[in-house]
């Protein structure tokens, strides 16, 4: 006796569901694909056991995942602490097109720009152009 049915309609795309019956064809429960736990998630109650079971299934150590994982797993983070740092003074370096040799850099502050030489062996910073 088939003790499920395969679900496959269009409401239902591109989720492709499995749902367990009785022998009345009384549905019981459903199989959920754990590829598809990334799209159901968002709609699923943290707290509940469902939530709980799949997130365990679905778990996948940080040191297994790809670089593009990590990036995107991090990337608000690193925005958040970024835009901390910058609103207690710090500031985010980096090179663009005005950076025309390998000391030179854009140094972003909460509130400015500014183009600057960085001495290699002193650590010396020296103010080239304030932008913006």
């Amino acid at each position: 006796m088939k003790n499920y049915v395969n679900l496959n309609i269009l409401d239902f795309q591109p989720l492709a569901l499995s749902i367990f019956i009785d022998a009345t064809e009384t549905p019981k429960g459903i199989i959920v694909p754990l590829c598809d736990w990334p799209k159901l998630k968002p709609a699923i109650d943290p707290r509940s056991p469902l939530y709980k079971l799949m997130a365990t299934l679905t778990f996948v150590p940080f040191h297994e995942l790809t670089l593009e994982e990590k990036s995107i797993l991090l990337e608000d983070k690193l925005r958040e602490v970024e835009r901390e740092n910058l609103r207690k003074g710090s500031f985010r370096a980096y090179k663009n097109e005005l950076c025309t040799s390998q000391d030179i850099y854009v140094n972003e502050y909460a509130d400015r720009k500014e183009l600057v030489s960085i001495d290699a062996k002193t650590g010396n910073i020296s103010l080239i152009k304030k932008l913006d």
